[in-house]
């Protein structure tokens, strides 16, 4: 029910990789753990816990963010390539110029 260790581990494994910019291990840590995660609730009587639990919520919104931009940028840079793509196929007589 209160397994403050197991959640530690997650609040630093997150943290870590929040700070390297992994989006690949943040991914993953969230897929392994979500029926963790989901069956957290904060308790009146355990403030260790509930400490715990605040520093999760912390560093999981600025992972969510940080997954968000990376998306964002990812599909900048997808826009980018096509539109790239679409502007040199309408000069195919370039490539049998001399």
């Amino acid at each position: 029910m209160y397994d403050i260790e197991r959640l530690s581990q997650l609040v630093d494994d997150l943290q870590q990789a929040v700070s390297s910019k992994d989006v690949e291990k943040i991914l993953s840590l969230c897929l392994e753990n979500n029926d963790f995660i989901f069956s957290l609730e904060p308790e009146k009587k355990h403030t260790l816990f509930n400490k715990s639990l605040k520093k999760l919520v912390v560093v999981h919104q600025s992972a969510v963010q940080l997954v968000k931009e990376s998306r964002l940028e990812m599909r900048d840079q997808l826009y980018q390539s096509t539109k790239v793509r679409k502007s040199i196929s309408k000069y195919k007589g370039i490539k049998h110029a001399e």
